[in-house]
């Protein structure tokens, strides 16, 4: 069990305000954390790593006090059982994929280098370096990278938004499979539809640094008809082949060609999960 409840002045594009999560997260669980940019996603992701410190706050994994700002507890990331994968995969660019994974293995965890190598499909690249690698096969090794010490929690901040869709498929159906193997405690920031309903058993909205809605994905489902939209920016994405639309609460994805039809201020229909109750 992962007991949050932090607090981080912010400034949002609404002005400043304060940042306050309150959440509890069963082990082994895969939460998406969606909501508008600038919502707090990735700050929430960052002070769960250590990588900010907030104003007032506690957090307690499965009985260890990680952070109680009363008693002047806070792990450096370094004490914090974290993998996190970023949306650049961040890997270090001298090192061959083989290397980028054992530098993140401890040393009674060095056994599991090439199990994840394995898993990940990795073997025909590990003395390649990331220059040589295609996105999705960066983002694999990221992936490897941030579970070899087996960590209690793994933080996912938008790992497929640079990829393309067949890899971004495959990616998913990896992180999925190891999510199920290993059992780690997994929270990941998308804006894409597709992740949520794919990866995700529970989903949090922010909104402003707060909790907007926190349901089950089976909650999710059981909503209302989805709710109709404004689009307030449509646009074609040349790289990925697809209609991009932003609307008020979300951002929406689809090869649908008669999306060219749709204009700024038309309603569109919104996925439940991503609903702005």
């Amino acid at each position: 069990m992962i007991q949050l409840d932090i607090s981080l002045p912010r400034l949002f594009a609404e002005g400043l305000s304060d940042l306050h999560i309150q959440a509890d997260l069963e082990s082994g669980s895969f939460t998406a954390l969606i909501g508008p940019s600038g919502s707090g996603k990735t700050t929430l992701l960052r002070l769960l790593a250590g990588l900010e410190k907030p104003k007032q706050g506690k957090m307690v994994v499965n009985g260890e006090v990680w952070l109680d700002t009363d008693k002047r507890i806070n792990l450096s990331p370094q004490e914090r059982s974290i993998g996190y994968v970023f949306q650049d995969a961040a890997l270090f660019p001298n090192l061959t994929v083989r290397r980028n994974i054992q530098f993140a293995a401890s040393r009674e965890n060095a056994t599991l280098v090439d199990q994840l190598i394995a898993e990940t499909g990795l073997e025909p690249f590990i003395n390649q370096k990331p220059v040589a690698l295609s996105g999705g096969q960066r983002q694999r090794v990221a992936l490897a990278r941030a579970l070899v010490r087996r960590p209690t929690m793994l933080l996912l901040d938008e790992p497929f938004a640079a990829l393309d869709s067949e890899a971004s498929h495959q990616l998913r159906q990896l992180l999925l499979k190891l999510h199920q193997d290993w059992g780690t405690t997994t929270l990941l920031v998308s804006h894409y539809d597709t992740d949520v309903a794919v990866l995700a058993d529970r989903v949090i909205r922010l909104s402003q640094g707060r909790v907007q809605s926190d349901q089950t994905k089976a909650q999710a489902r059981i909503k209302a008809i989805s709710p109709s939209e404004p689009i307030r920016q449509i646009y074609f994405d040349e790289a990925e082949q697809e209609w991009v639309i932003q609307t008020d609460t979300s951002l929406l994805r689809s090869r649908n060609p008669t999306w060219s039809e749709l204009r700024i201020n038309d309603y569109i229909q919104v996925s439940p999960l991503f609903r702005q109750d």
